[in-house]
């Protein structure tokens, strides 16, 4: 038993048996597996187009998710990604429209402004959190709604664009978009700027005061408290730096993909970046890989809809068979380390 245990605690059994559950709902919906398996990678990484799209979803995903680890490790739910996300867009496109100055200029101010608004919209969790032991769950998935309903007010009215033929605020100016990576795609430096945010935060994680604190926060409260920490600061200032990421990465969709704001910026990259997070173990270098995987399901997935045929919810339950089965494996390794040999 502890064989077969251990074979599925390793990221290949995981894999395996996520792969087997895949090919069997595809089964299911009547879809030859290696037909949507070749969809699905063909069109996740065919070509330079498809890859690029594919770290541009990568890059939506990852923002989000690294706020989220900073919140988990602190040993606080932050399940309002979602809103701060939209929410640093929401500034980044509404001051971004009648920002004109040179692209460097504009990319530290727009970018600077999103993190700023998503900080703010997590801190808001935060203080409530600190102050009045309001339950974070709560706090930050109804803040959600709020921000939502916020940003459809605001493009709706007072910040929509008279050229506009929908809800959404006036363009960017040309200089107010980050540059691109691969030319004629999407992909711009933002997916840069993630990858050195990722390893930023493992360093201040694993090698400074603030994440050593941070970590004894959410692994053993009481000894921290008793040791000295700050609880309502350490609670308030941890909310708001993960909000500042996500919010970061509001604003990198519109100066780096839509160069404008509307409430369709996100499709939920916020509430698939918690699963993110968590197949990533909560380490922001193995959450860069996470997030590349969910890019290849995002991006392969419109292909393996329309060349295999794979009907949309055969594709929503194969992504939710590869996160159970990645989240099972975190519970069975834990099993495997603490059963008897």
């Amino acid at each position: 038993m502890n064989a077969y245990r251990r074979l599925f605690s390793g990221p290949l059994g995981a894999i395996a048996i996520a792969v087997a559950l895949a090919a069997l709902a595809m089964i299911v919906a009547g879809v030859s597996p290696i037909a949507g398996f070749s969809a699905l990678f063909g069109g996740a990484l065919g070509g330079t187009s498809d890859i690029a799209e594919t770290l541009v979803q990568t890059t939506a995903l990852l923002f989000p998710a690294l706020g989220i680890t900073l919140a988990f490790r602190g040993g606080l739910f932050n399940i309002g990604a979602e809103g701060q996300l939209l929410i640093g867009g929401l500034a980044a496109g509404a001051v971004g429209a009648h920002l004109h100055a040179p692209t460097a200029v504009a990319a530290v101010v727009l970018l600077g402004l999103g993190a700023i608004a998503g900080g703010v919209w997590g801190g808001l969790a935060g203080w409530m959190k600190a102050y009045f032991n309001a339950n974070e769950i709560i706090s930050t998935l109804m803040l959600n709604f709020v921000a939502a309903a916020l940003a459809s007010y605001l493009v709706v009215g007072p910040l929509r664009s008279p050229q506009a033929t929908g809800a959404e605020t006036a363009p960017l100016p040309h200089s107010a978009w980050l540059p691109l990576i691969v030319p004629d795609t999407r992909l711009s430096i933002s997916i840069l700027i993630a990858i050195a945010l990722a390893f930023l935060l493992r360093f201040v994680l694993t090698r400074t005061i603030f994440g050593y604190e941070l970590r004894a926060v959410g692994e053993a409260p009481e000894a921290a408290r008793r040791n000295g920490v700050q609880m309502r600061r350490m609670t308030w200032l941890t909310l708001a730096l993960s909000g500042a990421i996500s919010g970061l990465g509001g604003a990198t969709i519109v100066t780096g993909v839509m160069h404008t704001f509307n409430t369709e910026l996100s499709p939920g990259y916020g509430f698939t970046a918690i699963a993110v997070a968590l197949v990533g173990d909560l380490d922001p270098l193995w959450v860069c890989v996470a997030a590349f995987g969910f890019g290849i399901l995002e991006s392969g997935g419109l292909a393996m809809q329309a060349v295999a045929q794979v009907p949309k919810d055969a594709i929503h339950v194969i992504e939710g068979c590869i996160i159970l089965i990645l989240a099972a494996r975190r519970y069975v390794a834990t099993r495997t380390e603490s059963a008897p040999v």
